[in-house]
């Protein structure tokens, strides 16, 4: 009970208010997430959960009201420890909206073209730059130019400076 004493209110009220923060129905939090739950498409759900609540208080500290994330953790903790059922509810809230992303991102994944898997390190780039082999996700560029035949012209060219002072003096 010792860390009740040294949260001050108006801290504890942030915290509340990070708890009740509708992230759900915040487009700029949204649009962010699913670049987040994409990139984590690969992890475990334990860590898919981790960066999705990294990504809240990120995104609560700087965009609503900034808080320090291990003061919360033990506030969080210690509340935890007196009211069990509404931890457990909000986490599968963040697990059920983790797993309706991962839906979410799946089917955008599907409808285009296969995420390429990047080299992991420079040193894998260097030595694929030095066996000559090509770099996954790495567009090709053609090394020609447009095809087609190109455009007339359909203004006149713009007269340069020596040419505007030979008309000037031929007008005169």
């Amino acid at each position: 009970m010792e860390l009740a004493s040294s949260t001050t209110a108006p801290q504890q009220s942030v915290f509340e208010l990070f708890e009740r923060y509708d992230f759900d129905h915040d487009p700029t939090f949204q649009s962010g997430l699913k670049s987040i739950v994409a990139n984590n498409q690969t992890k475990s759900a334990q860590e898919q959960e981790e960066a999705i609540k990294n990504a809240r208080y990120f995104y609560f500290s700087r965009f609503v009201q900034n808080f320090d994330l291990k003061e919360y953790q033990a506030w969080a903790a210690q509340r935890s420890g007196s009211t069990g059922e509404t931890s457990t509810s909000s986490s599968t809230q963040g697990q059920s909206q983790a797993q309706e992303n991962n839906e979410a991102t799946a089917s955008d994944t599907t409808t285009s073209t296969a995420d390429p898997s990047y080299p992991k390190s420079f040193q894998e780039i260097c030595e694929l730059i030095a066996s000559g082999k090509p770099i996954p996700g790495i567009r090709q560029i053609p090394n020609n130019l447009a095809e087609g035949t190109p455009s007339e012209a359909k203004l006149a060219p713009k007269p340069k400076p020596w040419e505007k002072k030979a008309a000037a003096t031929a007008q005169e």
